[in-house]
């Protein structure tokens, strides 16, 4: 809303609450207030000050700001035009120690083609990662590669990783395998690190420390030479990426250079549980495959608890690609959280293994680290266009399981550059509402009409070129037919003899395997997952 308007809703508004009796004695509680459409915090900050909401600090990359609010300005400031108010979540990382399904194994650098990459010369030097997550510990394996950071958790150290997970992401990202001699690597180890810290000991944070962090990415782009953020956290949206503030604030990082890599989440294998920020239309949102510890992606299956798209509620066809997610070696953080807690996933004194969405988007970042490294002046939407066009076929072939399929760093280097042109999305779905698919699917990267030029299809196998996808099956009536509203597909139409064979584990569909409490909130904290 203009500053026309925010100040005649101070005078309209501010008086009821101040008459109030009850209006003081309220519960306050943290919120996230923006004004989608505008620029900067300041609208919004005013929004705020005219129901007599108390300021915590500016949001400027959501357009917005965090406050603290009782249910009367909560009211208030829902009923101003143009305001969005949506609570402080909490937001969790995506990826734990799991019992492995194969050996433990870095396998990934074989099927992405990253090591072919280095005896090239490119290695991801030049190009720094910004990891938005739990601190990244100064261990051997990064040396002289930790170019800076901010601690946002309140612990005081970006450099000390007390749970655990932003250590395995970055050496996921760029270790060197100094502490295994060589046998872990990670996908681009001359990469330089940033450590954004937004999450401690618990492995847990809220929303307006993430946005916050993404903030202070965009603020020091220039001064660090940041070229990826890595995000491999998220949480269940509560409104379309239209006005949802991670979103907005994913699409300002993207928008200043900044290529955003986010993990699709581990909510699958139901359609619509794709996590925010993986819900947005402009990132690069990566689910995760199973290699089998065996270096052919022919022979990849998908996991089954990788985040599967249409998302909720928009549609969008998430996620963007696959890569490597379960059983793969990293570095540890001594003392951590899920260093004490899983021995059983200590490989050796440095290595530790584990599976999640969170791993295969660390795997993702350092490929667009090599991508960047040998052409720099890629913008985001190149970078996006050029890796999903050099995709080699997923597991499954479903667009909304595995994307347009396995990540090939290898393919992506040969390629000619190719822009894939998408807008943020501008008409917000409400929770619960109909979309059409066909609608989503003109608006995604599936259309052809989205693309600089069809020189994209090539080198991606079977799956891109001839008919396989520009015919009837996606963009007829096989998505226009049948709107979908988060429940359309889950029902009946899924659990016929389609779903029921090896590409799904045969019987793990069946009994109790997905009943009870194993798929309910805490049930992934603890030792469900292993």
């Amino acid at each position: 809303m203009g500053l026309g308007a925010a100040l005649f809703a101070t005078a309209l508004v501010t008086p009821a609450l101040a008459t109030s009796a009850s209006a003081g004695l309220l519960t306050t509680s943290p919120y996230i207030v923006a004004t989608p459409g505008t620029v900067g915090s300041l609208l919004a900050q005013t929004d705020v000050l005219s129901v007599a909401g108390q300021v915590v600090q500016p949001l400027p990359a959501a357009n917005g700001v965090e406050a603290n609010l009782n249910s009367l300005e909560v009211s208030a400031l829902s009923a101003l035009p143009g305001v969005v108010v949506t609570p402080d979540v909490a937001v969790a990382v995506q990826g734990l120690p799991t019992g492995s399904t194969h050996p433990p194994s870095d396998v990934f650098l074989k099927q992405t083609g990253a090591s072919g990459t280095w005896s090239q010369g490119d290695t991801g030097s030049g190009v720094n990662v910004a990891v938005l997550d739990t601190g990244i510990d100064p261990l051997p394996d990064l040396a002289g590669r930790l170019v800076g950071g901010v601690d946002l958790s309140g612990e005081g150290n970006p450099f000390h990783d007390s749970y655990g997970h932003g250590t395995f992401d970055a050496g996921l990202i760029a270790g060197n395998g100094a502490s295994s001699n060589g046998k872990y690597q990670g996908e681009a180890p001359g990469a330089g690190l940033v450590a954004v810290k937004v999450a401690g000991a618990s492995g847990t944070t809220d929303l307006a420390t993430v946005i916050a962090g993404v903030g202070w990415t965009i603020d020091n782009r220039a001064a660090l030479n940041i070229g990826v953020l890595n995000m491999s956290l998220g949480y269940q949206p509560l409104e379309s990426s239209a006005i949802d503030p991670l979103d907005t604030a994913v699409e300002t990082a993207w928008q200043s250079g900044i290529v955003v890599v986010v993990s699709s989440g581990n909510a699958g294998p139901f359609n619509g549980t794709v996590l925010s920020p993986g819900d947005d239309p402009l990132v690069m949102t990566v689910g995760a495959l199973d290699d089998g510890g065996q270096g052919n992606p022919a022979n990849d299956t998908m996991t089954k608890f990788s985040s599967v798209g249409p998302t909720n509620p928009d549609g969008w066809m998430k996620p963007d690609l696959v890569t490597s997610g379960r059983s793969v070696v990293s570095l540890a953080a001594p003392g951590s959280t899920i260093y004490n807690n899983y021995p059983s996933a200590r490989i050796g004194s440095g290595n530790f293994v584990g599976s999640g969405t969170s791993f295969s988007t660390a795997i993702t970042s350092g490929a667009v680290a090599l991508l960047l490294s040998a052409h720099p002046g890629y913008a985001p939407n190149t970078v996006k266009g050029v890796l999903l066009a050099s995709t080699l076929p997923g597991p499954v072939g479903n667009p909304v399981v595995d994307g347009h399929g396995d990540l090939d760093i290898a393919n992506a280097l040969g390629l000619a550059p190719v822009t894939l042109s998408q807008q943020p999305s501008l008409v917000a779905v409400p929770m619960g509402g109909t979309v059409g698919l066909i609608a989503t699917w003109s608006g995604s990267s599936w259309n052809p009409a989205a693309w600089s030029s069809m020189a994209w299809n090539p080198t991606a196998g079977t799956a891109w070129d001839g008919t396989a996808w520009d015919g009837t099956a996606w963009d007829g009536t096989s998505f226009n037919g049948t709107a979908w509203d988060g429940t359309a597909w889950d029902g009946t139409a899924w659990d016929g003899t389609a779903w029921d064979g090896t590409a799904w584990d045969g019987t793990a569909w069946d009994g109790t395997a997905w009943d009870g409490t194993a798929w309910d909130g805490t049930a992934w904290d603890g030792s469900a997952w292993n």
